[in-house]
């Protein structure tokens, strides 16, 4: 349960949208139903101000999410070649890199999901190793609306051959110093895997 600190508008939206969404998911009462659904809606209005979504998609997203609101799980591979370089994406949606990533599958473990997010992104095969970096995004952070957690892997290639995919319009190994539109916060990623590089 969260503290009892002041919240920020958009922790306190956080808040209510999660609070809706477990009353749609639990409650039978139907005017307890229509109650969860003003909620939603109305936090999902005021999203639209703070984030780069609009409201209708953002209802949209939430009403997909099912049983009690936990936050979203992401996964990130971070695979070098012998020269040092860096795997990275270029991303089809927005034109920005990133290192090979997607979201966690309910029936994966984390490396499983993440062996699966580089094959159909990148074509090859890995194996993941250790665990890098944890780290969380709140609710407003780079414009977007969940709780989310993201894992970065180091992986090492065992099989497959460098392929684009509909989410990728170029795929490659770079220096990082090279890249200028970073997806997120990749470049702390980029940054974390050749510390650990360099430490190990």
């Amino acid at each position: 349960m969260a503290s009892d600190r002041s919240l920020s508008i958009i922790e306190l939206l956080d808040e209510l949208r999660a609070i809706a969404q477990l009353g749609l998911n639990y409650s039978k009462d139907v005017y307890d139903r229509e109650r969860y659904e003003r909620l939603l809606g109305l936090a999902s209005a005021q999203y639209e101000a703070l984030c780069s979504l609009p409201s209708s998609e953002i209802e949209k997203r939430f009403r997909a999410e099912l049983g009690y609101i936990t936050p979203k799980v992401g996964v990130s591979a971070s695979i070098l070649n012998e020269r040092g370089q860096l795997l990275l994406v270029q991303r089809t949606d927005d034109r920005t890199w990133c290192l090979p990533c997607g979201w966690a599958e309910v029936r994966e473990t984390p490396q499983q999901s993440l062996m699966r997010e580089v094959l159909e992104e990148t074509g090859l095969i890995v194996e993941v190793g250790s665990l890098i970096r944890l780290s969380s995004r709140m609710p407003g952070d780079f414009g977007l609306p969940h709780t989310t957690y993201h894992l970065q892997f180091y992986c090492t290639v065992v099989g497959g051959t460098l392929q684009e995919s509909h989410e990728t319009t170029k795929i490659g190994y770079y220096d990082i110093s090279s890249i200028r539109r970073w997806h997120l916060d990749h470049k702390v990623e980029a940054e974390a895997v050749y510390q650990y590089w360099c430490n190990r």
